[in-house]
């Protein structure tokens, strides 16, 4: 079943700017499902057109079956909605701040206070629950706008770079938390520009550039589709001449002092040119061949390349997560 259909999305701007172009994609119920892209390459926009905030300039949209220009209240009603910019008071407690808009979704006094309880309690912000946002750190304020996304149990979320500026503990806990509320049966909309992100959380990827979708596949598929392993050595200058011998120019990219050479799937290249490599004095202390990585496929198909972010463990309890999907209007 399909949670959202999009087809011919497009968005245009009073001054001629084009931030989505004529999209077409699907997401099953129950995935994660992730835009790839850069700033600016559309992402934010088609959340916001898919979540009713924003309306497309043409092409059509469907949320969990309604139409989200003529069915705006409903989709609202069974979404959840976590945008980069969190919409919170300063001067309001945590608490407060769940407790507000649990009475604006109108649940129940006593499912309300239950549900603000298990919110706090699995997003790990007990202790903080009764402080002013306004002295929260960054991933206690990225966490309490999830909590405050989920206060009603939606069945489809949408996150939009829930992680950017978060520390690699606060980015590790909100992973958890999607694992565990897709493990629930929630489906989830992430949109990210962190490379191992998309590859780590998500079941699809659709990669947007300047608007336009690239492609959409499994994290897996995708990188299969670009070939052979990667080599990764120092960049000295016989490295570089002896590669682009090897392989062309185009499979060779330099990053920092490190040189990236894209093997071909069907060609066992790397023997002779290991054998190269040593006999021009070239330092094999520092080679590795990995498989390739979202990264790969990124700069296959837009040309650019993506500030490599990665998030180190660290964890908050999300047990109590798992009861918010599938609840409809959170206890109504």
């Amino acid at each position: 079943m399909s949670i959202i259909e999009a087809q011919g999305l497009h968005k245009a701007f009073d001054d001629g700017t084009v931030a989505v172009d004529r999209v077409d994609f699907e997401v099953a119920e129950g995935e994660v499902f992730g835009f790839l892209g850069r700033n600016g390459a559309g992402k934010t926009t088609t959340v916001r057109i898919l979540a009713t905030l924003t309306r497309a300039t043409s092409g059509s949209a469907r949320v969990l079956g309604l139409d989200v220009v003529k069915h705006r209240a409903q989709v609202r009603d069974r979404i959840g909605l976590s945008l980069q910019q969190a919409a919170l008071d300063p001067l309001m407690s945590g608490r407060e701040h769940l407790h507000l808009v649990a009475t604006l979704r109108r649940m129940r006094p006593a499912r309300r206070t239950e549900r603000i309880e298990e919110l706090l309690t699995g997003f790990g912000l007990t202790e903080v629950a009764d402080r002013l946002v306004a002295t929260y750190t960054v991933g206690m304020r990225r966490r309490l706008d999830a909590a405050l996304a989920l206060i009603h149990g939606p069945e489809l979320l949408f996150l939009d770079e829930p992680t950017t500026g978060l520390d690699p503990q606060s980015r590790r806990a909100l992973w958890d938390f999607v694992r565990t509320y897709r493990r629930g049966g929630g489906t989830v909309f992430l949109t990210t520009q962190y490379l191992d992100e998309a590859d780590e959380l998500c079941d699809r990827i659709a990669i947007l550039d300047k608007g336009t979708l690239s492609v959409i596949d499994t994290p897996q598929e995708l990188k299969k589709g670009i070939g052979g392993k990667v080599l990764t050595l120092p960049a000295t200058p016989e490295a570089q001449e002896l590669a682009v011998s090897a392989v062309g120019p185009a499979a060779c990219r330099q990053t920092g002092d490190l040189l990236r050479i894209d093997l071909p799937a069907d060609e066992d290249v790397l023997p002779s040119l290991f054998r190269k490599l040593h006999e021009r004095g070239v330092p094999l202390s520092g080679v590795t061949v990995t498989d390739p990585t979202i990264e790969e496929v990124f700069i296959r198909l837009t040309g650019e390349g993506l500030e490599r972010r990665t998030a180190n463990d660290g964890s908050v309890a999300a047990a109590a997560l798992a009861r918010t999907v599938g609840t409809g209007r959170g206890g109504i």
